[in-house]
């Protein structure tokens, strides 16, 4: 560094090719990159694979293998059992084999699970290759999503993600659509065919990608100066009464006035406020985004799940899975509850039409998320969740089927997108891997065991008072929302 001036340019420079977040005074990164693009066609291209084949393995287990209901219930539903089982293990394994790699096989991975569908294998082969398949999946969706949460800029962490959840969109739009039209038309191994090459997409795709290695923090010294200058970007409007973000906000200024003098001395320098010789203090570790994640956080540090779960990302993590909770009751019951009352018709493009709201409203609800915060956004989405569940218990026509599924693909997508937004955009570039797995992990169980609790209820209540309580679930899931959040640092 050999002027004040050369010195902020270098040290962004340094902290770019890191991983770790620009200065507020560099100049905006850019979004539209080749990793981002190549990262969210590659999430779209597995994500209507698995949407795809959902749709139709009860049918086919029903038709091919004439095989009891609940057996071929389990068929589809062994795909999520084995993403769920992945959750736990990716972070690890990518911190051992690295994400690109990692990535590269798991896609080759679902390639070679889909084809294996062709084989008319044993029932019991079907589902063994459906929990292999699930847990390939669960792999390739969580190591895209760190990839992508890495390289997204800080400032835009809610517009960045809420385009990169679209793909999920359009593979649940596109997926279903055409599982159900090959298959009727065409049969089953037309449809397993196209499926395996709409994987097979994914690894040029995976190739594509050249993410920044990933960052590893060698001591406490080096993960304190980092943990402290990402925690002070992603907390840009950090509540003024906190005295350890106003510690944290002085030291940097002046650790960054120091260093543009010349003082190379001061890169290096040990905390501010314990001199390097308390572990527990504030600014030596990473900085909770809200009072419930310091508590959930204290409980987990040091126990052996440490490995497996980021506890900061347990809290708004529960709030999402139990929203998903609410959304499993679509996905499993709305087919037979809408023939039932005379809609069927409309139920048939229920999902397309909930996937155009989610399209339509995520880039503007995730830059509103940057710009305002959690509360303004997300708000309006719990309420937005709620009421679509309402108009689907009271649908008299199609309209209001229709109009319930806008509603709540604007509440479902724009809390699953700036719900994971609020997880990952204060956690460290070597824990962003967990805290995604985190995030999937709570959404798998949502939506995983909702099928087999409200099918016992079912049978009790009927399918309207049935989604009378998913919107009292909504309204549950609001209440707690405004626990995890009402002092979340991102809110202006």
């Amino acid at each position: 560094m050999a002027s004040s001036v050369a010195a902020p340019a270098g040290t962004s420079r340094s902290r770019q090719a890191s991983g770790s977040p620009a200065p507020c005074s560099a100049r905006p990164r850019p979004l539209w990159t080749r990793n981002f693009v190549a990262g969210t066609f590659l999430n779209f291209f597995i994500a209507g694979n698995y949407f795809m084949l959902m749709v139709v393995m009860t049918a086919y287990a029903l038709s091919v293998y004439q095989a009891p209901a609940s057996v071929a219930a389990f068929c589809a539903s062994a795909f999520i059992l084995g993403t769920l089982f992945s959750r736990f293990i990716t972070a690890p394994l990518m911190d051992r084999v690295g994400r690109l790699p990692l990535l590269v096989v798991g896609c080759c991975t679902e390639v070679a699970l889909t084809a294996l569908y062709l084989l008319n294998e044993p029932l019991g082969a079907l589902i063994g290759v459906r929990l292999l398949h699930g847990f390939a999946y669960g792999v390739c969706s969580t190591v895209i999503a760190t990839i992508i949460t890495s390289i997204v800029p800080p400032e835009r962490k809610g517009e960045g993600i809420g385009y990169f959840m679209l793909s999920i969109t359009l593979g649940s739009a596109i997926g279903p659509f055409a599982g159900i039209f090959l298959a009727n038309n065409f049969g089953y191994p037309v449809t397993f065919a196209v499926a395996a090459v709409l994987a097979s997409l994914s690894i040029p795709a995976a190739l594509l990608l050249r993410p920044p290695r990933e960052t590893r923090v060698r001591g406490r010294k080096t993960a304190a100066r980092e943990e402290v200058e990402a925690a002070e970007e992603a907390a840009g409007g950090a509540v003024a009464d906190a005295p350890v973000e106003s510690a944290l906000s002085e030291a940097v200024a002046a650790r960054a006035e120091t260093v543009a003098a010349g003082d190379k001395s001061a890169e290096g320098a040990t905390c501010p406020v314990c001199a390097g010789a308390d572990d527990d203090c504030p600014m030596c570790t990473r900085i909770p985004s809200t009072h419930l994640e310091e508590v959930v956080t204290n409980k987990v540090r040091h126990s052996p799940l440490v490995r497996f779960v980021e506890a900061g990302v347990l809290p708004i993590s529960l709030v999402c899975g139990l929203l998903f909770f609410g959304y499993s009751s679509l996905l499993t019951f709305l087919t037979p509850y809408a023939n039932e009352i005379g809609l069927g018709r409309a139920a048939s493009v229920f999902f397309v039409a909930y996937a155009l709201a989610m399209f339509v409203t995520r880039p503007f609800t995730g830059r509103a998320f940057d710009r305002v915060g959690p509360h303004p956004v997300m708000i309006p989405a719990f309420f937005s969740f709620s009421a679509g569940m309402a108009v689907v218990a009271f649908a008299a026509n199609d309209w209001m089927l229709l109009g319930a599924a806008l509603l709540l693909g604007f509440g479902v997508g724009t809390v699953q997108s700036c719900g994971l937004a609020m997880a990952v955009r204060v956690s460290s570039d070597e824990r962003l891997g967990v805290a995604n797995a985190t995030f999937y992990m709570l959404l798998d169980v949502g939506v995983g065991i909702g099928p087999v609790l409200l099918g016992v209820l079912v049978p009790l209540i009927g399918y309207s008072a049935l989604y009378l309580c998913m919107a009292a679930v909504g309204l549950v899931a609001f209440a707690l929302f405004l626990v995890v959040a009402k002092t979340e640092k991102g809110a202006r």
